[in-house]
Order: C-alpha cells, then structure tokens, then sequence
C-alpha cells in the first residue's frame, strides 16, 4: 500500500495468491469489515476499492489516530496489560467532534510525514 488512500482490491487475483476459494476470502473480509479493520467501497466485477485501518497498518511507534480520523476509522489499541489483559483490544469508535479536533491538531503528520527509509528521504525546506 501507499500513502493513506484505497487501493483496488481485486478478489479473483488475491484468492489465487493465497490459495483460497474466492467465497472464502470473502467471508474474511467481510468479518474484517464488520470489526473495522478495513473499508470496501463498491465492488464491480470482484474488483473493490479498500482501505486498511491505520490502527493496525502503521508501524507501531507512530501514532494512527490523525490518519484513522481522516477517513472516520474507530481507534484500535491494545490494552495496557497487552494480549494476557481481560479484553487485551480496545476499540474506541469514532467521534466526529473529537476525532476532528485530534485530526486539526496533528495534521503536520499527514501532509509532511517523517521518512523512515533506507533509500533516503526527499528534501525538504522549512
């Protein structure tokens, strides 16, 4: 994936991929769906458009709320006490106003993200 945006989800090619009936994959998604970890919109001849919830796609020591607030994702964290915690995920649903204001906070994040790379990083002028 790149940047924040969807990318086309084509069924037919990823159930090859990974050797599984298309129905089924289906099923998984669908259950991915229905607990907020993706988004699909549309699907025109098995082809959809699909975002990943920047909760559980970011790299773990950058902070996903700016992103899963652009497009209205729940916050998903775990626990403090991690997986051995009595409800180890936490789930906090979207919230228009808050998310708003966390997203105008921390929108440097998202429009001059920092470079993590191996092949250099463009150049900026501040």
């Amino acid at each position: 994936m790149k940047g924040s945006g969807p990318v086309l989800f084509d069924f037919a090619h990823w159930a090859g991929e990974l050797r599984v009936p298309v129905p089924r994959l289906r099923e998984v998604v669908a259950w991915l769906v229905e607990h907020e970890f993706l988004s699909l919109e549309g699907d025109v001849d098995g082809i959809a458009r699909l975002w990943v919830n920047p909760s559980v796609a970011l790299a773990p020591w950058t902070d996903p709320r700016p992103i899963a607030a652009r497009y209205r994702f729940p916050y998903i964290t775990t626990a403090e006490g991690g997986m051995g915690a009595e409800q180890p995920v936490i789930v906090l649903p979207y919230d228009a106003a808050g998310w708003e204001e966390f997203y105008r906070a921390n929108l440097h994040m998202i429009e001059d993200p920092f470079c993590f790379s191996s092949e250099g990083c463009p150049v900026h002028e501040r």
